[in-house]
């Protein structure tokens, strides 16, 4: 029962960095719409970070959107 409560959490937890309209934006996994839209055009990054954004970038803590920010919005 435990590892089930722990993997049900990780699944609601897990967000993905991406693309809406040009922008970089984030989404709760499953969730049509984005949680955040940034202000962020895809076209100012390099080409390896607007191909991992096409693909979506999954992460599970704010820790890590954090550095992913810092990466790739810095």
């Amino acid at each position: 029962m435990r590892i089930h409560r722990h993997l049900y959490l990780a699944l609601i937890l897990t967000f993905i960095l991406g693309i809406r309209e040009g922008n970089v934006a984030l989404w709760k996994k499953g969730d049509p719409e984005p949680l955040r839209v940034f202000p962020y055009r895809v076209e100012t990054l390099p080409p390896q970070a607007q191909a991992a954004l096409e693909r979506g970038i999954s992460f599970d803590s704010l820790d890590e959107l954090e550095a992913l920010a810092e990466n790739y919005l810095s």
